[in-house]
Parts: structure tokens; sequence; C-alpha cells
């Protein structure tokens, strides 16, 4: 059994759209955990075919915890509310890889990321220092259950990180994965991404290499050019030069 779980808060339109991705199948669970108020969300989740709560949490890492809680699979995706499943048969392929390699511990695959300007930029894993940011793309990962109690769940000290901090730790438990690279299996919206949420993110990674340890000459590196990355970025909107960074992104990820 795999379970799909899928977080929403006050964003009915984007929740329809995820669960409408994620095929019916007796192998698939739907996990729903709806933190907001919409009336509609709660409406439609009554005659839902799977696992749903609706309650307030506190944020979006206690939201995803609620969510492993109720869940009942062997391999846990978490697809957010506003992310669509492009490959469908990317999930079976996926459970078989861990079924048959009881030394791999999650499977990960390339991103399709709608920017803030609508553009649908190809995302691979980057894979190098953890400076850098997050290895393996997070709405792409399905992982075994056992991780969570092997690493923990994620910690709600982030409300942008979280996802980051529980990479860092599955690294340091040497947990193996196997990456697909094949056309992108899921689209991310990240349309509502601020610049100032991305500095709140670097704040908090920072700080979670720090705390577990990771601060190595290697990773200190990455996160300076990373840092730098963004500094650049954000220099360029101000002097006018967005186009031409747009430009450069669509290059990158082509």
């Amino acid at each position: 059994m795999l379970s799909i779980i899928t977080i929403t808060f006050n964003n009915y339109d984007e929740l329809v759209k995820t669960l409408n991705s994620i095929p019916v199948s007796d192998s698939i669970e739907s996990v729903i955990v709806n933190g907001g108020s919409c009336e509609k969300t709660k409406e439609f989740l009554k005659n839902y075919h799977g696992k749903s709560i609706t309650e307030k949490d506190n944020g979006i890492a206690d939201a995803f915890n609620k969510g492993i809680k109720i869940s009942s699979g062997d391999f846990i995706m978490f697809l957010n509310s506003g992310d669509v499943l492009l490959n469908k048969s990317y999930l079976n392929v996926s459970q078989k890889i861990l079924h048959d390699k009881n030394d791999l511990d999650f499977i990960h695959s390339n991103l399709l990321f709608i920017d803030e300007k609508g553009n649908e930029l190809l995302m691979k894993p980057q894979m190098k220092s953890l400076g850098r940011g997050m290895p393996f793309f997070h709405p792409t990962m399905i992982v075994r259950r056992n991780l969570f109690e092997k690493i923990g769940l994620f910690n709600d000290k982030f409300k942008i990180a979280m996802d980051f901090d529980w990479i860092v730790r599955l690294k340091k438990y040497g947990s193996m994965g196997n990456y697909i690279n094949a056309d992108p299996v899921v689209k991310m919206d990240g349309t509502g991404k601020s610049v100032v949420s991305e500095s709140v993110a670097l704040k908090e990674c920072f700080e979670i290499l720090k705390t577990n340890k990771y601060l190595t000459l290697k990773n200190i590196y990455g996160y300076f050019i990373r840092y730098t990355l963004y500094i650049s970025r954000v220099l360029m909107v101000k002097l006018g030069f967005g186009k031409y960074l747009t430009s450069m992104k669509k290059i990158k990820h082509s």
C-alpha cells in the first residue's frame, strides 16, 4: 500500500486538481489533512473515498506529521494541494523497486516547476553538497514508512525548511535512494513563493546544518554559493534585469 498525503489550507480548487491526478486503486491510499476553514473543502471531504482530517495545525510540518500518523501504507508520498502527478506509472514502478531492493529506502525523480512568472522549468535533483539545499525533490520522493520510525517525524520548529531538516537526518542515518531519470513525474506550482520566504528558508537551512553538525567545508562552500546566487537574483530584479533572469532560468532548465 502506498499512502499519498495531501495537505491543504483554504485552497479548494488546487486540492481538487491534485486529487484528480491521483489514480484510484486498492493499492493507493489518499490521505487529506485540511487545516483551513473553507466550507467547500469541508463539504467535499464528507464524501471523499480516502482518509481525511480537518482541524487547525501548527504549520506545514505539523500537518505532514498528522498525515503520517493516520496513514497506513508501507510507503509514503507527499503531494501537496496544487501539485499534480504527471506520471501515474511512477507509483507502481517505485513500489516494485522498493519491494525488490531491501537496501533502498526511497525513490526520487525529476520535477516540473512552475515559477513565479508561470514558466515551466524542468528540474533535476542537484545531488551535490547539502549546503546547496535539497538534494532531492520532496514531491517526487516515495519513502519507506519505517524511515519515520528510525529518524523521526518532521520538526515543526521550522516553518519552511522542515523537509530539508528531515533530509539531513536521512543522510546522517545513511539511507540509500534510487534516482529515476525520466520525464518529470510531478508538476509543482511555485507561483506563490516569495523572496521573503526564500530568505527565511536560507536561514533555517543554515541552522539545520549547524544543529546536525553538518557545517563541513564542502557544505559551507555550497551554502556560500547558494546564498550568493540568491543575492544575485534579488539584485537583478531590483535593478530591472528580471527578464534576463527569467531567460537564464529557461536556458538552464530547458
